[in-house]
């Protein structure tokens, strides 16, 4: 038999707690206060205590540094209808085993009961109801994330975070770095996506003066900025091959070498991925290094699109309200029917696209309060999928390749291998590009790269020429 604690002020959540664990056979004591828990801490150390956040008097948080010093043993459950990002990171920094928000049913308790009866010593979790800032929700899927940044943010460890683009990779990246141990230190963020390939190098490992055309004087990159620090490094997928070994013997021996140099720099920093590719197929397709894969991906944190999580669209249009008033300076008001229109929407923009309609809306909203028809359109989800469709057709051409590849060693047709590939890859695109060209042989050659002439030799080797091109 085991003994329990549950200080709450509302008499309902400490009966049916004592109720059930009553029922359990084990030995339940009740407290309406934190002030009355304290007293009954002291007289016993119980083997698990229920603490309600907002209570009369002392909250559940002041009191939890007491718990602790009186009865450092004792697994505490924080329970409450008001959690934020806030609350989470202080719960976990203190200890706490769990954290339980209203309403929970009785199988909930029963499962918090067992684990912590059978695991005192077990990982520190918590489980945080909303957020603060700009990263707002209060769905179980949201308060797994929050949990996960409180948990990540206690570490230097380095974070993979995934999700669609529009979810706050950025945001989530910020708060670990927020409520970690390096909060005072430089926090550097970079979207690979938006730099230049050529540039990548010399932006994150930084140069040398003389080390290429215009580098007419040295430049810290961003690892070096971020010395002390975290470097969030979004769209990491987007990092070119050789630029991905250089960045892996970085993480690896802690200096940077800048382009041009011969001499490396020492630093310490913790890095934060983020992507909304599957890192792990990245590696399968052999666009990603699966040793620098393991290095990043310590810790995962994985964002739900906002179409899973309808039930955080509400709070998140009054958050942004919130905002826009303070912006407009003018008050805000949303009607039943514009509400319910936009939790009906798919979101395939996710936040992101939430806000940009929240804002057109309130701008046609001229006496503040946003209607169904201030809404922009929805937008269709072909318009998000063109984006992603020369990514999409690069993965299935890379995919062919190595299926054929596959297909042709297995079966023994090895010889001349790369030539009947080369074949069969020209063939194909000579022939697309001359529909699309009018057979337009400069159109086609500044295209590929290569010389007038060199493209007609290629399209007369593969029988591409019509009667009329071949007189010409």
């Amino acid at each position: 038999m085991a003994s329990i604690h549950v200080v709450d002020d509302e008499s309902s959540i400490c009966w049916a707690i004592e109720k059930l664990g009553t029922k359990l056979g084990h030995h339940v004591r009740v407290a309406s206060t934190a002030e009355q828990g304290l007293e009954l801490l002291a007289e016993k150390h119980p083997d698990l205590m229920f603490l309600d956040v907002r209570l009369p008097g002392m909250s559940g948080l002041e009191a939890l540094p007491k718990v602790k010093s009186i009865a450092p043993e004792t697994p505490v459950v924080l329970i409450t209808a008001f959690g934020d990002l806030e609350v989470a990171v202080e719960a976990v920094r203190q200890g706490t085993f769990d954290y339980l928000v209203k309403p929970f049913s009785l199988e909930d308790i029963q499962t918090v009961i067992d684990r912590a009866l059978a695991q005192k010593t077990s990982e520190e979790e918590v489980r945080p109801e909303s957020v603060s800032a700009d990263i707002v929700g209060t769905s179980p899927a949201m308060q797994e994330v929050f949990k996960r940044i409180a948990l990540a943010a206690r570490s230097v460890a380095p974070i993979v975070i995934h999700g669609e683009s529009g979810t706050g990779k950025e945001l989530v990246a910020q708060a670990i770095h927020r409520y970690g141990p390096r909060h005072a230190a430089p926090f550097v963020a970079v979207n690979i996506a938006s730099l230049a390939p050529s540039l990548i190098e010399s932006e994150l490992f930084g140069h040398v003066r003389g080390a290429f055309t215009h580098a007419i004087q040295e430049k810290r990159g961003l690892l070096q900025q971020a010395i002390g620090g975290t470097l969030f490094l979004d769209e990491v997928a987007e990092i070119p091959l050789p630029t991905q070994a250089k960045l892996l013997r970085a993480l690896e021996q802690r200096e940077v070498v800048p382009v041009g140099g011969s001499t490396g720099e020492k630093v310490d920093f913790r890095v934060v991925c983020a992507s909304h590719q599957d890192l792990s197929a990245c590696v399968r397709q052999g666009t990603f290094r699966h040793d620098l894969l393991f290095r990043l991906n310590t810790f995962r944190i994985e964002l739900p699109p906002l179409r899973e999580r309808r039930e955080d669209i509400p709070p998140l249009v009054y958050h942004f309200l919130e905002q826009l008033e303070k912006e407009y300076g003018k008050p805000l008001r949303i009607s039943p029917a514009a509400m319910q229109e936009l939790r009906q929407r798919p979101w395939y923009g996710n936040v992101r696209e939430l806000r940009n309609a929240v804002e057109h809306a309130q701008i046609l909203a001229r006496h503040g309060v946003i209607e169904k028809e201030h809404l922009p359109a929805p937008v269709a989800k072909d318009w998000f999928d063109r984006s992603t469709a020369s990514e999409s057709a690069e993965e299935s051409l890379i995919r062919a390749i190595g299926a054929w590849t596959k297909q042709e060693a297995t079966g023994g047709a090895t010889e001349n291998l790369w030539a009947r590939f080369q074949a069969l890859a020209e063939k194909e695109m000579l022939q697309e590009l001359l529909a699309q060209c009018d057979g337009q042989y400069l159109a086609i050659a500044r295209i590929l790269g290569i010389h007038r002439t060199t493209v007609k030799k290629k399209c007369e080797q593969y029988g591409l020429l019509s009667s009329e091109q071949q007189d010409e």
